[in-house]
């Protein structure tokens, strides 16, 4: 799915991809790496074998989910505007793409994805991406908020462009996007948000 970032809504909406190119220039360099901080400066954590599977456990589980929620997504508009190149080159995971995938077609003239993760979720993508933040925190443990930080604040950021795209998107879709929503109603996790 990394081959598809450039049709993502950082680049189309977010003030000409303004908002990504300063977040991976002046966020990723100094808050990506405070787990790692928080370790080297705390020493080894001496967790069980235990924990460490399951943190990286879920590390790859969030990223597996990531994937193909971004892959899902835009290889279903790729179909739809006869771009999509079906790859069978590394790095693409099994559920990347949905045969006959399930739409709400839009009085608007766009195609809603309402198959594969985005018939439970809204944001698949960006639960998979909390997921893997959390598991960068639990391999610190929980001596300190500091590792935990990324997990915050990315939390705040997703949260706040949901609800600017779900605006956005009511205001593309009026009626049409009142049906998606009742359709799919939650956002990041099934019956919680």
């Amino acid at each position: 799915g990394e081959e598809c970032v450039i049709t993502s809504w950082d680049i189309f909406y977010e003030l000409e991809s303004w908002y990504l190119l300063f977040w991976n220039l002046a966020g990723v360099p100094f808050s990506y790496c405070y787990t790692s901080i928080y370790v080297l400066k705390n020493g080894p954590m001496g967790f069980s074998v235990l924990w460490n599977i399951l943190c990286f456990t879920l590390l790859i589980v969030g990223y597996f989910f990531w994937d193909t929620g971004n892959s899902q997504r835009n290889r279903f508009r790729m179909y739809w505007n006869n771009t999509l190149i079906k790859r069978n080159a590394f790095p693409q995971l099994p559920m990347s793409f949905i045969d006959d995938a399930k739409y709400l077609q839009t009085q608007h003239g766009n195609k809603m994805l309402i198959d594969g993760w985005y018939a439970y979720v809204r944001k698949p993508h960006y639960t998979a991406d909390l997921v893997m933040s959390l598991s960068w925190g639990l391999i610190a443990g929980f001596g300190s908020f500091f590792p935990y930080f990324y997990l915050t604040f990315f939390l705040i950021v997703l949260v706040h462009r949901v609800g600017r795209d779900d605006a956005r998107c009511a205001r593309k879709y009026g009626s049409d996007w009142d049906l998606y929503m009742a359709t799919v109603p939650w956002k990041f996790v099934p019956y919680v948000y």
